[in-house]
């Protein structure tokens, strides 16, 4: 298995959350360990329940496909949908409700320490 790819997406774009996506769902496919750690924006629309909110047209002209779909699929393959503690409360929500959609909320420290050996991108 190659070097541990850490996702951090705080963009509340679609195009930002697209991008961050097909990183982290190409690389699950290829057998990476990924963990997309959400922020802000993109947290509260996964916690919500909003996450493939604004949306292009172009996007269905283009099989785009849904982003959360894409990352259900991804989490079959190992990866994982996280949170920093921190943020969850700076982001207005509840740690147990964001809890229940997340695979685990987790320290910042914590997170980077994960990915020491491995690559970091934001989106």
């Amino acid at each position: 298995m190659s070097r541990p790819l850490l996702v951090l997406l705080d963009g509340d774009s679609w195009p930002d959350r697209y991008q961050a996506v097909m990183v982290a769902a190409t690389a699950a496919a290829l057998g990476e360990k990924v963990v997309v750690a959400l922020a802000f924006g993109p947290l509260r629309r996964w916690v919500e329940g909003r996450f493939d909110e604004g949306a292009p047209p172009e996007a269905a002209a283009a099989k785009a496909g849904r982003l959360a779909e894409a990352l259900a699929t991804a989490r079959d393959l190992g990866l994982e949908v996280v949170a920093c503690d921190t943020v969850v409360r700076l982001a207005g929500l509840d740690p147990a409700t964001a809890g229940a959609r997340l695979d685990r909320i987790a320290s910042l420290p914590a997170l980077l320490s994960e990915a020491r050996e491995g690559r970091v991108v934001h989106f």
